[in-house]
């Protein structure tokens, strides 16, 4: 169980997630849906305020002592390594890089340094999962794939996500990635909670949901 009850100078909210669900976080640019990631990751303090991950406080664990696997907008990969350089520096075994190299379509060029944005975004895909974390954050990890990758990538995300029992917070702006992959969705504005329930319920709720 996650109890997130934050506050810094973009948030302030207080929500529980239970272990194994896949939580979206949708709103408009500027809403702070970055910043709960950054949060959870411990790359931003808390001004005041609580996070508790399966009953032990994190309010004092570095972002390193989390175990958490972390997917950012501007994927963040070594543009130094190649696709299994930057796999391979995560410590993972090589069993895993290699299922991972199938698994997210980077079989073809595990070997090049120089990718498209689609290639790196899949790479930090890979990447953040490497290590198996036990929770997973994802910041619009799907934006650079084309329809067909797209589809495919949420049906590698959903596997990985189940029968590996992750936590997932996903960072999104398309409705069709909260219905395929959530079990719940929080809408934020201006860094609070405009809206929670399951992607259906607030799919009928009304238009401009997301």
């Amino acid at each position: 169980m996650i109890r997130f009850d934050a506050h810094t100078d973009v948030l302030d909210l207080t929500f529980e997630l239970e272990p194994g669900r896949l939580m979206a976080v949708m709103g408009p640019t500027g809403s702070g849906k970055t910043t709960l990631l950054r949060t959870l990751a411990g790359l931003t303090p808390l001004r005041r305020g609580h996070i508790e991950m399966a009953g032990v406080s994190w309010d004092n664990v570095p972002p390193q002592q989390r175990r958490v696997g972390m997917v950012f907008q501007d994927y963040a990969i070594f543009p130094h390594l190649t696709v299994r350089g930057n796999l391979t520096v995560t410590g993972a075994t090589p069993e895993r890089i290699e299922c991972l190299l199938d698994d997210f379509a980077l079989r073809e060029c595990a070997g090049q340094k120089r990718l498209s944005g689609g290639q790196k975004q899949r790479t930090a895909l890979a990447r953040a999962l490497a290590r198996g974390p036990r929770l997973l954050l994802l910041d619009e990890p799907l934006a650079a794939q084309d329809a067909a990758m797209r589809t495919r990538m949420r049906k590698r995300l959903l596997e990985y996500h189940r029968s590996e029992g992750l936590t997932t917070v996903l960072v999104t702006h398309d409705d069709n990635d909260a219905r395929a992959l959530a079990d719940w969705v929080l809408r934020l504005e201006d860094g609070r909670i405009a809206q929670s329930g399951t992607p259906r319920q607030l799919l009928e709720s009304g238009p401009n949901i997301y």
